[in-house]
């Protein structure tokens, strides 16, 4: 367990420290691969037929498995409680990265026999979230070695893993048959990860060629681009120009419509006033035109310009008045005019027609 030195340090985190982040990060992947709670060992590892007793059963990773057509290439043999000593220790997670020397640590303090003489085994039960709860095993090598040559119904070959009864679980005696075992664990491994691997390296070539293709797709689409857009720059240039033209041309029609051209309107009243009625006076401000003139009934000449479509309305801002022993009348009218006349709608007069 960190010491209080260790967790005041700056670089302990929930009583880990960083500097060892390494050692926490290789000492996870230990269990995950070889922990005998891995998920990947319950599937992955080779299975083994346990002798005991008179009894034969398969196993992988610890857990029982129903019986195969194949028989297991690994055995193990179930030895006897009198033989091995057992002992569950706890160790804090925070020494999980130093888990191996640990527990080297314990089987060395706990273990009756000689050390060059002692053969152990751990695995762990159970943890919390701040507690390791594994499980060791201590035995005599040379006792297990008597044990092996006079046990009954011993078989020929290789050496068998010798396993040791833990409640329901089991923990394996390491230094003798397991090395089997372990190897075409650890060589299934290596051909499962460099199948993942394979298959990352096909799966980024697969992206790099479709990304290659999309390039090249999109390069073609980019000269094509180019060079449609050459073929109607000209196309492009005439447009703009006529889109200039037409803007030029309403903003010329809005002055004009705002604006009326005052000789068109003059032209309009000299025709409409006849020969017994003439202008004295005429201005245009915008399409308000006013005039003075004189007729002999005024009244009339009033009411005849009213009835013209050109005109919006026809109002006379001063009184009709008789000029005395002339026989005329002088009139001051207003007139609004109500749309934009048409070209040539009335003809344009001389110079003399409106004196």
């Amino acid at each position: 367990m960190p010491d209080s030195a260790a967790q005041d340090s700056p670089w302990s985190v929930f009583g880990y420290d960083l500097r060892h982040l390494s050692r926490h990060w290789v000492s996870a992947w230990r269990d995950f691969l070889f922990s005998a709670l891995s998920p990947l060992r319950a599937r992955l590892d080779e299975p083994v037929l346990l002798h005991r007793g008179g009894e034969r059963r398969g196993y992988r990773g610890g857990l029982a498995i129903k019986a195969s057509r194949e028989a297991p290439r690994c055995r193990a043999v179930e030895v006897p409680e009198s033989l091995f000593l057992t002992r569950t220790v706890l160790i804090p997670a925070a020494a999980e990265s130093e888990l191996v020397a640990v527990l080297d640590m314990e089987i060395a303090a706990n273990s009756p026999f000689p050390a060059q003489d002692t053969v152990s085994g751990w695995r762990e039960v159970a943890r919390t979230a701040d507690t390791l709860h594994i499980a060791f095993a201590v035995a005599a090598r040379s006792t297990l070695a008597q044990w092996l040559a006079t046990r009954p119904g011993g078989e020929a070959g290789e050496a068998p893993e010798l396993w040791a009864a833990h409640g329901e679980a089991w923990i394996v005696l390491r230094g003798f048959g397991e090395t089997a075992r372990e190897g075409l664990y650890r060589a299934r491994l290596v051909r499962i990860g460099g199948l993942l691997a394979a298959t990352l390296v096909a799966l980024y070539v697969i992206a790099g060629l479709y990304a290659a293709q999309q390039r090249i797709a999109l390069d073609r689409l980019e000269a094509k681009q180019r060079a449609v857009a050459a073929q109607t720059a000209d196309v492009s240039r005439q447009r703009q120009a006529l889109l200039e033209a037409n803007a030029a041309i309403a903003a010329a029609n809005a002055v004009v419509k705002a604006f009326p051209n005052p000789h068109i309107e003059l032209a309009r009243l000299t025709e409409l006033l006849g020969d017994d009625a003439y202008l004295a006076h005429f201005s245009a401000r915008g399409r308000t035109l006013q005039v003075r003139g004189q007729a002999v009934d005024a009244a009339l000449v009033m009411q005849s310009l009213s009835e013209q479509p050109a005109f919006a309305s026809v109002t006379a801002p001063q009184a009709i008045t008789a000029l005395a022993n002339t026989g005329v009348e002088q009139f001051y009218l207003d007139i609004q005019l109500a749309d934009l006349p048409a070209a040539g709608e009335a003809p344009v007069a001389s110079a003399g027609a409106a004196p």
